[in-house]
């Protein structure tokens, strides 16, 4: 399983969708930590409570409606692109 199909199937498992952003995370993922540690955030990668879909990230996706990176928001959110 890729990152990216990692990282859509936390974000469905949480009740979110990925934006049109995600690809470019998963890329970034994939060449900053990899396989190994592909959870954390490449926009804050220092912070380990900053992690796909943690508290953290739940936060600002209620808060915000959108997650730190701009990966994940709510469903029915309508300011945000959404992946296809």
């Amino acid at each position: 399983m890729t990152i990216l199909e990692k990282m859509k199937e936390k974000c469905a498992a949480a009740g979110y969708v990925p934006t049109a952003n995600i690809e470019k995370i998963a890329r970034a993922k994939t060449m900053m930590f990899g396989d190994a540690e592909w959870q954390r955030c490449p926009c804050d990668g220092n912070n380990a409570a900053r992690y796909c879909i943690s508290e953290l990230c739940r936060s600002d996706i209620e808060n915000n409606g959108i997650c730190h990176c701009n990966c994940y928001t709510k469903a029915d959110s309508k300011e945000v692109k959404k992946a296809e």
